[in-house]
C-alpha cells in the first residue's frame, strides 16, 4: 500500500491532486484541517491497480512446478477473490469521497451562504445541478435582487415555438414514448382547429399498428369530429398518403408509443429523411417524468428530428423545473401544455411566466428536509438528477 500525504487551500483542490497523481482508484485515508487549509493522506495499492489493468495476465509461462504449491504455504487469492476486493475497495472510496463532499459542501456553505441558499432555492423546483451552478454564478448571491435576476434569466433562455400549430398548419407528428398521451392531444388540437376552420381541412393518421385501442380512441374522436382517419403500416403509404392529403391545411400524424431505448426508433415513419420529407415532428413529454429519464427521451427522439415539443400531464408533475432544465439545456422549443383529459379544454399555448409561476409554486410545496440532508451529504447532484 502507497501513502502520500497532501496539502492544500481547501478540500476541492486536495480531491484534484489525489486523483492527478495516484488517479481514481485512490482512497483516502484520513483528513483533516491545518492552519493553511487542509491535509489530505491517500493510498493506493499497486497491486490491485496492476490487477485491474491486466486480470487475465498468466503468472510465469514455466513448466516447472515447485514442491511449496502441495506444501501447507498460504495460497494467492483466486481471481474471483481479487475482484471481490477491489469492489469492496471502490465501495469503500465511493463512501468517503461522499464523506468529503459532504465536508466541502458545509465549507463552501459557510463561506458563501447566499450563493448556496440560491442553489437551494433552485434545486427544490427541480432544476438540474449544473444549471442551477450556472445560473447563480452570473448573478450577485449578496445582492437583494439576485432571485428576481435568476428567474428572469430563465424567463429569457426557455424556448418558445412562436408558430401556432393550429394556425400555421402544415404536416405534424406527435412522438414519444408509450402513456404520455400524443393520442389526446392530437384529439385536442384537431378538435380546436375544427372549431376554426372547416373539417374538410384537416386529416388524421396513425402509424400505431401494434394498439389496436389506440387506433379505435383515434377514429372515436375523428367520428365525432366529422374528420377521416387513415392508418399507414410502411415509409411508401405514407409518402402515397402525404402527396393524396397535399390539399388539406392541416395533417395530424399519431405515432405508436415506443421506449427511448428501443431499437426501432430508428426506424419511425416520420424520421426525417433527406429530400424526402416535410414533417414536423415535436415530441410528447410528460412533466411527471424524473429529470434524468427526461434528459434520456430527449436525446433518444433527437435521432428521427424535433421540431419542438408538447408538455402533458402538467396536472400531476410534482416539480416543474426538471422541464424548464430540459427545454434549456437541449434548446428544445415548447409548443402547448396539457393538463387533463378534457378534449379540448385541456390545451393551453405557452406563457413561460405563467409556467415559472407554477414550477415557483410547486417547489415551496415541496418537503426540504431530504433536500437539506443530501446537501450536507454532499448529494445534491445525485439528488437533482433523480428528480
Amino acid at each position: 500500500m502507497k501513502l502520500k500525504r497532501y496539502l492544500a487551500p481547501n478540500m476541492r483542490k486536495a480531491m484534484t491532486l489525489v486523483r492527478d497523481e495516484l488517479g481514481d482508484d485512490a482512497v483516502i485515508m484520513s483528513t483533516r484541517n491545518t492552519q493553511d487549509g487542509v491535509e489530505v493522506v491517500a493510498a493506493i495499492d499497486p497491486e490491485a491497480q496492476q490487477f485491474k489493468e491486466a486480470p487475465q495476465k498468466a503468472v510465469s509461462h514455466s513448466s516447472y512446478v515447485s514442491s511449496e504449491l502441495h506444501s501447507g504455504a498460504q495460497e494467492m487469492p483466486s481471481n474471483g477473490e481479487m475482484a471481490k476486493m477491489a469492489d469492496e475497495l471502490k465501495a469503500v472510496k465511493q463512501l468517503l469521497e461522499n464523506q468529503l463532499s459532504g465536508l466541502a459542501w458545509n465549507q463552501t456553505e459557510n463561506q458563501d451562504p447566499n450563493k448556496i441558499a440560491l442553489i437551494k432555492r433552485l434545486v427544490k423546483m427541480g432544476v438540474g445541478w449544473d444549471l442551477a451552478q450556472r445560473l447563480v454564478s452570473k448573478v450577485d448571491a449578496k445582492n437583494d435582487q439576485a432571485w428576481r435576476e435568476i428567474l428572469a434569466q430563465i424567463e429569457l433562455m426557455v424556448p418558445i415555438d412562436d408558430k401556432d400549430i393550429i394556425e400555421s398548419g402544415g404536416t405534424i407528428a406527435l412522438v414519444g414514448p408509450t402513456g404520455v398521451g400524443k393520442t389526446t392531444t392530437i384529439a385536442k388540437i384537431a378538435s380546436r382547429f375544427v372549431m376554426r376552420n372547416s373539417p374538410n381541412q384537416i386529416a388524421l393518421v396513425t402509424t400505431d399498428c401494434y394498439k389496436i385501442g389506440a387506433q379505435a380512441q383515434l377514429k372515436t374522436f375523428a367520428e365525432l369530429m366529422g374528420v377521416p382517419v387513415h392508418v399507414v403500416s410502411s415509409d411508401g403509404e405514407m409518402l402515397s398518403l402525404l402527396s393524396a392529403l397535399a390539399s388539406k391545411k392541416l395533417i395530424l400524424i399519431d405515432t405508436a408509443g415506443i421506449s427511448q431505448k428501443d431499437i426501432r426508433l430508428t426506424q419511425q415513419l416520420t424520421k426525417q429523411r433527406v429530400g424526402t420529407t416535410h414533417i414536423r415532428n415535436y415530441l410528447v413529454i410528460s412533466a411527471a417524468t424524473q429529470l434524468g429519464v427526461m434528459n434520456d427521451i430527449v436525446k433518444s427522439f433527437s435521432e428521427v428530428g424535433l421540431k419542438g415539443c408538447i408538455l402533458t400531464k402538467v396536472d400531476e408533475a410534482l416539480q416543474l423545473g426538471n422541464v424548464l432544465t430540459v427545454l434549456i439545456e437541449h434548446q428544445l422549443s415548447l409548443s402547448y401544455l396539457s393538463g387533463g383529459q378534457r378534449v379540448p379544454e385541456d390545451l393551453e399555448p405557452v406563457k413561460v411566466r405563467d409556467l415559472l409561476d407554477k414550477a415557483l409554486l410547486l417547489g415551496q410545496q415541496t418537503m426540504s428536509e431530504h433536500h437539506d440532508d443530501a446537501f450536507r451529504l454532499g448529494m445534491g447532484k445525485e439528488m437533482s438528477d433523480a428528480q
